[in-house]
């Protein structure tokens, strides 16, 4: 109970102040939010697509992380390019810290050679963040014996402002053929303010992300149907001062996947999924190995939900090479 009480207090003071450099929501099924991972992903599927995030992490504390995003995509021939747009709303600490965001995203691909392909993104954000200073814990309310109390008499805090908005830009690129990718994304690349406190400056830390992939096909097709494919992958995200390694394979073969990850010194990471028509369902859970399992011992979960939609301004004249990274 102590160790959850610690966690929160340290959480709510580190929202509140911005001292500490804040890290930006990562989702374990990276490539079922491909928007939200690189803009370079918009108009990726030969239709329409509409795709739906939730993540809930640590759901055992009381003050959980939980994320929703929506977002939609295109490719418009009329620009040989791809358009989107992305919503996301976060929330920490049972709605003391709200974070909303609103992106305009465009793609375009460009041919290198008859196999390799380079497609480039770029994206702008709204963001608007509130913080409700009423329901954060402060380090001087902990007590070891009795738990969390009141706020010492005299006890001040800066000036601050309970909302924020954020103007921000994001770029990214990814290489490809038929049997490979590798990408990288520069997200915040102005470093805007995200500072709470009146007449402080607190810049918004560059993430990157760098990450590759491949299909390695165990089995051939048969009626129409995928054989049996591997697909290992890797993911590098530096956000100052967090680094996160993920490493891990999807084992696909006609419309299911399933797939094995190891986020290093952190979780291990269980995903599944399915292709049924025109929609696409995916099911993450991470489980804790690090030493916060102690405090939340209920893992975190993640849902996916996408549809494709045929499109009906595409042709063949405009058809174009894909990204084909994992669906789950």
């Amino acid at each position: 109970m102590k160790t959850r009480i610690l966690l929160i207090s340290i959480a709510s003071v580190v929202v509140c102040f911005s001292r500490s450099l804040g890290q930006d929501v990562v989702f374990s099924q990276f490539y079922a939010n491909p928007l939200y991972l690189n803009p370079a992903f918009a108009g990726n599927s030969d239709g329409p697509r509409l795709s739906f995030n939730f993540r809930n992490q640590w759901p055992s504390l009381n003050a959980s992380f939980v994320t929703y995003s929506a977002g939609f995509d295109q490719y418009l021939p009329a620009i040989r390019g791809g358009v989107g747009i992305l919503l996301l709303a976060d929330q920490i600490g049972s709605s003391a810290y709200k974070q909303n965001q609103a992106s305009l995203i465009y793609s375009n691909s460009l041919r290198i050679s008859n196999s390799l392909y380079l497609k480039t993104g770029f994206q702008y954000t709204f963001i608007s963040r509130s913080l409700n200073f009423s329901k954060l814990i402060f380090p001087e309310q902990l007590n070891p014996i009795s738990g969390i109390g009141p706020r010492p008499p005299g006890s001040t805090l800066p000036t601050t402002e309970n909302s924020i908005t954020i103007h921000d830009f994001t770029a990214g690129a990814i290489l490809f053929s038929e049997n490979f990718f590798i990408g990288a994304t520069f997200h915040h690349l102005a470093e805007p303010n995200q500072s709470f406190i009146t007449d402080s400056k607190v810049p918004l830390p560059l993430r990157t992300s760098i990450y590759a992939g491949g299909d390695i096909p165990l089995s051939p097709s048969y009626g129409g149907e995928t054989g049996w494919t591997l697909s290992p992958n890797i993911i590098y995200i530096t956000q100052k001062p967090a680094k996160q390694i993920n490493l891990g394979a999807f084992l696909s073969k006609g419309p299911g996947s399933v797939g094995l990850w190891y986020r290093v010194n952190d979780a291990i990471i269980l995903s599944g999924g399915f292709r049924r028509g025109k929609m696409q369902f995916g099911y993450g859970y991470d489980i804790t190995v690090s030493r916060l399992r102690l405090a939340s011992p209920g893992g975190s979960h993640e849902v996916s939900l996408r549809f494709i939609f045929e499109n009906p301004v595409m042709s063949d004249r405009y058809r174009y090479s894909s990204v084909k990274c994992p669906n789950f």
